[in-house]
């Protein structure tokens, strides 16, 4: 198993592409602190009913406070931290011009400002002995869209912000990659496809956009994921990975 005995924290893993790392990251021998806003007991409880090792911590990954007691109670339980991915996001479809300032800075928050918490909370940890950070970006990072200009701006900062800490961390033996999927069917995609005025279009012209023609599944996006955690890319940091269908091919 790649990830045999190795600890992990997976943010914004009680649905969704967190979720599903948090469920392969498991079945590779991990031990898992899954970490949401939301409720995922009943998730973590499938995992260890079925042989794994994991530990939910509810946690709000844009509070210093909450995010300070998440790295605590891993290392309390588990005594170090290996792999940290930093997957909670949020999203919201307005132009810039529709956007309030609330809205930017909630989505500020959690998509950019919980990077940058969980991962200055997380390094100290990681220099003792060595660690991999994820952080889950978006296709929106590298190119634009129409009518979802914060969300842009929130994940191209995630990708600056990884080659940055790449770079300021090699030394300390921490690697740091991001994966920038593309349309996946998450809870967070279908809710926007079913508030949509047509959903059945709004579905077809978002997979239209990818050269495979359809959305992506979760567990897909999970492998990159684990990929990008192993030993197996171990000559990778300051990497970008698009795994989007060849939505940015084009």
């Amino acid at each position: 198993m790649s990830l045999k005995d190795k600890v992990a924290i997976i943010t914004g893993a009680a649905s969704g592409i967190g979720l599903a790392a948090a469920r392969r990251f498991v079945a590779e021998g991990a031990k898992v602190v899954v970490a949401d806003v939301q409720d995922a007991s009943r998730e973590v409880g499938e995992m260890t009913k079925q042989g794994g090792e994991a530990l939910f911590v509810q946690a709000d990954v844009s509070s210093e406070p909450q995010v300070d007691r998440l790295i605590e109670r891993t290392v309390a339980a588990y005594g170090r931290l290996d792999v940290l991915v930093n997957c909670a996001g949020v999203e919201l479809s307005k132009k810039i011009t529709d956007t309030s300032e609330a809205e930017w800075d909630r989505l500020m928050s959690v998509n950019l400002k919980g990077v940058f918490l969980c991962s200055r909370a997380a390094i100290p940890v990681m220099q003792r002995n060595g660690g991999v950070i994820v952080n889950v970006a978006s296709e929106l990072g590298l190119v634009g869209g129409s009518e979802i200009a914060a969300y842009c701006a929130s994940k191209g900062g995630v990708v600056q912000l990884t080659k940055a800490m790449a770079i300021d961390h090699a030394g300390d033996g921490i690697r740091v990659n991001c994966v920038c999927p593309g349309p996946v069917s998450t809870p967070l995609l279908e809710a926007i496809i079913r508030a949509s005025s047509d959903p059945e279009e709004e579905r077809r012209h978002i997979a239209e956009k990818t050269l495979l023609k359809r959305l992506g599944r979760p567990e897909e996006i999970a492998n990159v994921i684990l990929f990008l955690a192993s030993e197996e890319s171990s000559y990778l940091t300051g990497s970008v990975v698009a795994a989007d269908g060849g939505w940015t091919a084009q």
